[in-house]
């Protein structure tokens, strides 16, 4: 198996852990988080380090990272340690859990995480470093961008488009062929039914604007 080395070792790297035990293709190998946490043990992965020591992990030889870190509507820190990572040299696989229902013909890219129940069906794109959390779904031929969170029980219907860094809250929902512009959130349990403007936050059923970003 290919040895993957975390950054951060909150909740979502648990998870991260996990989907890598369950599929067989990577291993955990070390965690690297606050310099406080170092000696502790992440479901038995030990933090080993800060985000300082990147440069020295790729020179012993691991080349996979991944950037454990979860998002619930900023993910400026999730991205600055996306940039560590890759200005010292490593790459970013895409980490599935098992139970995900990827279509083949879903473009799927770098350092993204697919949680259990989810589904991505064909023709659907996804940026580098997004989270596609637990149950959700992403139907066919919708653009996800780059380091977008699309959290718990969300569903895109078809044609969907989402702008990057933007955060889809826990159980909302987005009609067939809308767009939702760049960092942006959307509320909890929102319903999207027309275009959403880039830097807004939108909440309610049908989700109407509460305030600019």
């Amino acid at each position: 198996m290919k040895k993957v080395m975390l950054l951060c070792g909150g909740g979502h790297a648990k998870c991260v852990i996990d989907a890598m035990r369950l599929g067989g293709e990577y291993t955990p190998n070390c965690v690297l988080d606050i310099k406080e946490r170092i000696g502790e043990k992440v479901l038995g992965v030990k933090i080993t380090g800060s985000d300082a020591d990147l440069p020295a992990c790729f020179k012993r030889g691991i080349k996979l990272c991944f950037v454990a870190l979860g998002s619930t509507g900023d993910p400026a820190r999730r991205i600055a340690l996306w940039k560590l990572a890759v200005k010292a040299g490593f790459e970013f696989p895409a980490i599935i859990h098992p139970t995900a229902a990827v279509s083949s013909h879903a473009d799927i890219g770098r350092g993204v995480y697919v949680g259990p129940g989810a589904i991505i069906n064909a023709g659907a794109s996804i940026g580098e470093g997004c989270i596609i959390n637990s149950g959700s779904i992403v139907e066919h031929d919708c653009r996800i961008g780059a380091f977008v969170h699309i959290a718990p029980g969300a569903v895109l219907s078809g044609g969907v488009v989402v702008g990057d860094r933007s955060h889809l809250g826990t159980g909302c929902s987005v009609t067939h062929g809308v767009s939702i512009g760049e960092d942006s959130v959307i509320g909890v349990g929102s319903a999207v039914i027309k275009d959403i403007p880039a830097r807004m936050v939108c909440v309610g059923n049908p989700a109407k604007k509460i305030k600019s970003r």
